[in-house]
């Protein structure tokens, strides 16, 4: 625990509050309200979120804690362009869906949550071009 960097505690929590996000309202007028899981619009936009943040948030967990050790790449990606590639559509569906009428709390925390983790995985991605620091 003494070694998790500060991008890994950023995506374990942006994909532990995104996957929270999904069950609370993303839509709601007066007491009625829609969650994640009740809203469709072409297919399964909520499970889709759910699922990018338990991906992520539990993948990087599973990493920091359980001493999983998973291929350096995936499909010929590094983690964190997978991380990237992710909480952008994550970002998308949310973000998007923050303009439609009436969004609920749900949607506001799930597009923060997914800013924060390409946030860590540009900052990862960054980092590791940089390279270690030269003399001169």
């Amino acid at each position: 625990m003494d070694n998790l960097k500060t991008t890994q505690i950023m995506a374990m929590i942006g994909g532990a509050v995104l996957l929270l996000s999904t069950f609370l309202d993303w839509f709601s007028v007066g007491n009625f309200g829609e969650n994640g899981w009740d809203t469709s619009l072409w297919g399964l936009q909520g499970i889709f979120v759910a699922l990018i943040g338990l991906a992520i948030g539990g993948g990087v967990a599973a990493q920091a804690f359980g001493g999983v050790t998973l291929p350096e790449r995936i499909i010929g990606f590094t983690h964190d362009q997978l991380h990237l590639a992710l909480a952008l559509g994550a970002f998308l569906i949310t973000f998007g869906r923050q303009f439609g009428d009436n969004p609920g709390i749900g949607i506001l925390l799930g597009w923060i949550a997914s800013a924060v983790i390409i946030a860590s995985a540009i900052m990862d991605m960054k980092a590791e071009s940089a390279g270690p620091p030269t003399q001169f």
